[in-house]
């Protein structure tokens, strides 16, 4: 009778582990399936982002983009008061505080300045350089200091080095756009789009696009400006596609951050990504066309657009040897759409966006609100 019992009791403890085993196995299954969600949700922006150096980072903005651009509406994308304030010279105004990440290392270095010590300073100034268009008086402290500390440049050069901002450390003195929808807008280390910011984008077709890229996204303008480069390319036989696009400003704040919590130090992630706000990328007028490598300068592809892409309306951004000026490295695939007679002039001139808008966007914007001041 016991070794009955035994044999019973002995059968009805194998049911209960088999039926254990049965509910245990879905919920392992599914313990397994999380993981690997959560492990593609942290890595895809890195993976799948075709941008892995400078300017062009990795974005991870396939999936981005697909829920984040606007709808267009067929507006006038190209007309500079569609959006934001009539006034031109509203188009940068300073920025008081940096509460955010990256934006909470940020330093500012306007200062307080008596028109005593702006007389004092002006009269160090040679007269024929305060005749610049570009010369703005409550500058002359700074453009003293900076000619002082680099007297081979000459004053004409510190005057417009200093307008650019290069007086102070990248990611400094930063101002906020408030036209972000202007087609010559000027997106660098120095000035930075709002947070809110996202412009309307259309989609590229994808036979525009390179190969594997996913869909991508420009403002309707570069787009159709694009189209028209990229078809014309063709009757030569080349093949000039768009590697990357837009790329919302959340996206690029997880990726200078995932920079960060890697272990790099902040210096050297600054060198090579842009920290949210900063990059061109985010305005749906940038474009890199086919990889973004050094091996494009090989291209036949490259030899064409670096000297015909104005004429459809794009620059080459970051142009070489001028890596003090741009904050970045040269990127030979990174084209800025803005417009055909204003990329033919800065072209034409063989100076970087920085100096040109320095030169000849920001003394008419002044000259403008000069004119017509605020009541």
């Amino acid at each position: 009778m016991k070794k009955l019992f035994l044999i019973i009791l002995s059968f009805c403890l194998m049911l209960f582990a088999v039926s254990c085993q049965k509910n245990a196995i879905p919920s392992m299954a599914g313990a397994i399936d999380a993981g690997n969600e959560e492990a593609q949700l942290v890595s895809d922006p890195l993976i799948t982002d075709p941008n892995p150096i400078n300017e062009t980072q990795p974005t991870g903005s396939d999936n981005e983009a697909v829920s984040a651009p606007e709808a267009d509406t067929g507006g006038n994308e190209s007309d500079p008061t569609h959006t934001g304030p009539k006034d031109p010279y509203a188009s940068i105004q300073n920025q008081s505080t940096g509460t955010t990440s990256p934006s909470a290392i940020e330093y500012l270095y306007e200062e307080e300045i008596s028109e005593e010590e702006i007389a004092r300073y002006a009269s160090l100034i040679p007269d024929e350089y305060k005749t610049l268009s570009y010369y703005y008086p409550e500058k002359a402290k700074r453009y003293v200091k900076y000619n002082e500390l680099n007297p081979g440049l000459g004053y004409g050069k510190s005057i417009l080095y200093v307008n650019i901002g290069l007086d102070k450390p990248f990611y400094s003195n930063i101002k906020t756009i408030t036209e972000p929808d202007r087609i010559d807008v000027l997106v660098n280390k120095y000035n930075k789009l709002p947070g809110s910011f996202s412009p309307r984008l259309v989609e590229l077709p994808s036979e525009l696009c390179a190969e594997g890229v996913g869909k991508q996204y420009l403002r309707r303008d570069a787009k159709e400006a694009f189209e028209k480069m990229h078809r014309d390319a063709k009757e030569f036989g080349l093949n000039i596609t768009a590697f990357g696009t837009y790329r919302s400003i959340q996206v690029q704040n997880y990726i200078w951050d995932s920079k960060i919590n890697s272990g790099r130090t902040i210096e050297d992630v600054d060198k090579l990504n842009s920290r949210g706000g900063h990059s061109e990328h985010h305005t749906g007028l940038a474009i890199d066309v086919i990889k973004n490598s050094y091996v494009v300068e090989s291209t036949r592809e490259f030899e064409w657009y670096k000297d015909n892409a104005h004429k459809y309306g794009f620059i080459i951004r970051y142009p070489k040897g001028k890596e003090h000026i741009t904050g970045y490295q040269y990127e030979p695939w990174h084209l800025r759409y803005l417009g055909v007679e204003l990329a033919t002039s800065v072209y034409e001139s063989s100076l970087t966006y920085e100096e040109y808008y320095a030169l000849y966007i920001e003394p008419g914007m002044r000259s403008c609100f000069n004119a017509h001041p605020k009541p």
